[in-house]
């Protein structure tokens, strides 16, 4: 190698250096945003917190026992292997029965599981009930409308109440950081209620504390599950406040990207979404949570 060309190496390997330890991650987040972006909508895919609400359990006679306590926080990463039919391995992480958190976001969700055909319907994540969402039976495309026109094709008369409801329910969708990293949680039922109870009475916002995130246990008839509970712990420092709206920014951005996509499929009617833009249902599913 000349001394020009070593030279030239060095100066080279300097300027890298000092970028990487003058960049901040708020400059990086704009650097991502301004980059030109794929046709096709740009999902957030971040790993999962799940809960719970009801103990799981194994055995049978004397010999049944819980090996999964009601209340019970998970971690669930999705891995590169198949089951036997073929659906994603997730990778859990047992976490205890609190934890704690910032909540960053709150989004929308609209879910149903047909549990007598094993078959999950969804919209994608949202935010506004007026846009025109596709409705996921599986990964292929059911139906297209607003929130109301999708929740209509599920209608039913509730036997107790004898009020119309719809299967296809709402959910609340959070992204949380929790230990540094950026996580979504999905609520249904009583624990969405207590969410949006706790949300009303935190000022400012939810997102300017750090929550305690636990449980408690609930009974209806013969039917006993743990909702889970929210409880402001502090106000976040300078730096957390910093690093919320930085996670704020990004998903924004996302969900900006998501509106477009869905508007163009929308002005084009007999457009479909391709099987592997459909979006990955929440774990943990199965779990009742009244």
């Amino acid at each position: 190698m000349s001394k020009k060309e070593t030279v030239t190496s060095v100066t080279s390997t300097k300027t890298t250096a000092e970028v990487m330890t003058t960049a901040d991650a708020e400059l990086l987040a704009q650097l991502a945003a301004a980059y030109p972006q794929d046709a096709g909508v740009a999902r957030m895919l971040l790993p999962r917190l799940t809960f719970k609400s009801q103990d799981v359990m194994e055995g049978t006679g004397k010999n049944k026992k819980v090996v999964i306590e009601a209340g019970t926080f998970f971690t669930e990463r999705a891995t590169d292997e198949k089951d036997t039919d073929g659906k994603t391995v997730w990778d859990k992480e047992e976490l205890g029965l609190t934890i704690e958190g910032f909540i960053v976001y709150k989004r929308k969700q609209l879910r149903y599981y047909d549990e007598p055909n094993d078959v999950f319907y969804s919209t994608p994540i949202f935010d506004d009930v007026n846009d025109v969402l596709p409705l996921f039976k599986g990964k292929e495309q059911h139906a297209r409308g607003t929130t109301a026109e999708l929740k209509a094709m599920f209608e039913y008369v509730d036997s107790e109440s004898g009020k119309t409801r719809s299967k296809l329910e709402d959910n609340v969708v959070l992204y949380v950081l929790y230990a540094d990293e950026l996580y979504q949680l999905s609520l249904r039922g009583s624990s969405m209620y207590s969410f949006k109870d706790y949300e009303r009475k935190v000022s400012p916002s939810v997102s300017a504390v750090l929550t305690h995130f636990n449980s408690q246990p609930q009974e209806k008839g013969s039917i006993q599950w743990n909702q889970m509970t929210f409880t402001a712990l502090r106000t976040v420092t300078s730096d957390e406040a910093r690093t919320v709206l930085n996670h704020q920014a990004d998903i924004k951005h996302h969900i900006d990207l998501e509106r477009a996509y869905y508007a163009s499929q929308n002005a084009a009617p007999t457009a479909a979404l391709p099987a592997s833009d459909a979006p990955a249902l929440p774990a943990g599913t199965t779990d009742d949570d009244f």
